[in-house]
């Protein structure tokens, strides 16, 4: 079912093409396709998404196998732009899918819908909304029965997003950020489901015309509903605090290298004296290095390679994990 979705996500960029040129110039579109390399299909997904803009907390399963891959990317959003009274507003929409070359059960999609509202000539409010439906974590250990049967763990979140743009100058911005999200899983992993919101903010500065940095910082709060179930000893609660630094560098007209670096400190807060998360502490530290390169105004090429480390007073929570991709983006 996901298999299918994605593919039709890649191929409808090809069909929207000849429409989106053909309808008025409020619309626009632009495709995306990326191919990645991974040593480790099982966190793949949440490495790929620890960044400001996507889902930084979003959960993972560590195994002590770590399958390779070759993963599909393809992606499309849809813009139309028009005015409602002074100010114009823009809403959007994209999907995302992830295709998994020999481990399917992987295969997912992720929606998107967004409405960006001028306030005024230097200020815009964003309201987003993300849906991503049944993701596979891997195999795990229940509680609910009793017996600690391995069972398949699944989770989807819905997650919406406002955010508040402000142009200080022609070369600083600030973006305030706020987050609320709802993680439901599969009935056998029941007790965590949870809510959390999510407060910080990003700055953006250009140095000068070639190079630019962000600063961004978010802080998250997480509750399970494990947290008023003692039986289960599962309380997955946690306190997030996540920074990440960014730099674009434009190398020569048509080649730009983006570099970026992540740390993330993540705290669970069980109070349970039986349960395995009391007390747990992980620490991811990511790298990011991508050239991009613009073959005309409408046509980039992409080239990078993603390093994730993390490391955990829990020993079986650690993981590394390398990614590289090539893949390409067009704007109709």
């Amino acid at each position: 079912m996901c298999r299918r979705a994605c593919l039709v996500a890649g191929s409808a960029a090809l069909l929207l093409a000849p429409h989106a040129e053909a309808a008025d110039g409020d619309w626009s579109a632009v495709a995306e396709s990326k191919f990645f390399y991974t040593n480790d299909v099982f966190v793949f997904s949440a490495a790929r998404r620890l960044a400001v803009h996507e889902d930084p907390t979003q959960p993972t399963k560590v195994e002590i196998n770590k399958p390779q891959d070759v993963v599909w990317e393809p992606a499309l959003e849809v813009t139309r732009k028009f005015t409602s009274g002074q100010w114009p507003t823009e809403v959007s929409f994209k999907t995302q899918g992830f295709v998994y070359t020999d481990h399917p059960i992987f295969n997912h999609g992720t929606y998107r819908v967004q409405v960006r509202q001028a306030l005024a000539p230097d200020t815009a409010l964003v309201l987003r909304y993300r849906y991503s439906p049944n993701l596979f974590l891997g195999p795990n250990n229940e509680r609910r029965s009793g017996q600690r049967l391995v069972e398949d763990e699944r989770v989807t979140s819905h997650v919406w997003r406002a955010m508040l743009e402000h142009r200080l100058n022609q070369d600083w911005e600030l973006t305030l950020v706020s987050r609320f999200g709802l993680r439901f899983f599969n009935e056998a992993f029941a007790e965590r489901d949870l809510h959390f919101w999510t407060l910080g903010s990003e700055v953006h500065y250009r140095m000068m015309p070639r190079l630019t940095f962000t600063l961004s910082y978010l802080y998250e709060r997480g509750l399970a509903d494990g947290r008023n179930q003692p039986p289960f000893n599962d309380d997955t609660s946690y306190r997030n605090n996540f920074a990440s630094l960014g730099t674009a560098i434009r190398v020569a007209d048509p080649l730009t290298l983006v570099l970026t670096y992540t740390y993330q400190i993540n705290n669970f807060t069980s109070a349970f004296a039986a349960d395995t998360n009391r007390g747990r502490k992980d620490d991811t530290q990511q790298g990011i290095a991508e050239f991009r390169y613009a073959l005309t105004d409408r046509a980039l090429l992409m080239l990078g390679v993603q390093r994730t480390q993390r490391d955990s007073n829990q020993a079986s929570a650690a993981f590394q994990d390398t990614n590289t991709w090539i893949g390409g983006q067009y704007q109709f």
